[in-house]
């Protein structure tokens, strides 16, 4: 067993709105906290995936989870963007494109770059259209 197992187990256990409507709890955001702690590393974006795979929770959530986690670390969030990012890049799991595609940040460091990958993604993964062109429509140019 990981020593972030227990952390995870605790995130996963928090009672979060699978629509984003309301105010998040305060468990939330010491769950998240403790988790970056246990892990060692402000980047839990591979945990949190994983998580989703398994089964311990669903998408919606883990997405929430990434996106509190990009204030709660050290980093805002820098180091966990870069394996977002990498996950638009390689375009090979759809769970991770949820999660990077619905994360707080535009995807991708450029306006150019986005605009070359997002078209390709909604084509491969039609449940992705619909969030590849609204960030498409919404991204100002570099």
């Amino acid at each position: 067993m990981s020593t972030w197992e227990p952390a995870l187990a605790r995130l996963c256990a928090v009672p979060v709105p699978e629509d984003g409507s309301g105010e998040l709890p305060d468990e939330l955001f010491d769950a998240v906290e403790d988790l970056i702690t246990a892990h060692g590393a402000d980047d839990i974006a591979e945990i949190v995936a994983a998580a989703v795979h398994a089964g311990r929770t669903t998408v919606a959530r883990a997405s929430t989870f990434l996106n509190v986690a990009t204030w709660s670390g050290t980093d805002n969030g820098a180091s966990m963007r870069h394996t977002l990012n990498g996950w638009v890049r390689r375009a090979d799991d759809t769970v991770r494109l949820h999660l990077a595609l619905h994360h707080e940040a535009y995807p991708l460091p450029g306006a150019a770059e986005m605009r070359a990958v997002l078209p390709a993604i909604a084509t491969r993964y039609p449940e992705h259209r619909a969030i590849c062109e609204a960030l498409l429509s919404t991204r100002p140019d570099d």
